[in-house]
């Protein structure tokens, strides 16, 4: 698996950002996610719906609300921990929304907004987190950016579990 990540995943991307069109950017994407899919671990892969890393989706039903997993924030937080104190978030897609949001007290953001016209159409949107260093309340900015130029603050995108209120 860390073969696979390491050198399939993440070995040949365009990290200067240098394509000459949309059409080469979405070309070069598809090519990777095929080679990258195409090559994946069982232990990672294993279908839509499976536990696997790739589909686990105990952070992001129902989309929208609160995780219907009642061990989700324990989960998450201990994911967190194990990967570091300065791990303050964990981003994921594979389950559409209708808008970025966050769950889990923000330690949860879901980024699928079903673009594709084969998923849902829906509007691209954009997170942008900017890490302000090391401050003791973690320091990093997180925004929604819109396709109207929109910056959402991340307190406005969070999806509340109203009975810990």
């Amino acid at each position: 698996a860390e073969e696979w990540i390491t050198k399939v995943h993440h070995g040949e991307n365009n990290h200067t950002g240098e394509f000459s069109s949309v059409e080469e950017v979405l070309e070069f994407a598809n090519n990777r996610a095929k080679a990258a899919s195409d090559s994946m671990p069982a232990c990672l892969g294993g279908g839509i719906g499976s536990p696997s890393p790739v589909w686990m989706r105990d952070y992001s039903q129902p989309a929208d609300g609160v995780p219907k997993n009642p061990k989700a924030q324990m989960m998450i937080d201990a994911a967190l921990e194990a990967l570091g104190d300065d791990v303050q978030r964990m981003v994921m897609g594979h389950t559409p929304q209708r808008h970025i949001n966050a769950a889990l007290k923000g330690k949860a953001w879901r980024v699928d907004v079903g673009a594709s016209a084969g998923v849902a159409s829906g509007t691209p949107e954009v997170l942008e987190i900017i890490h302000a260093g090391d401050d003791d309340d973690g320091g990093d900015v997180v925004n929604v950016l819109t396709l109207n130029g929109k910056r959402i603050p991340s307190s406005e995108r969070q999806v509340l579990d109203t009975n810990m209120i």
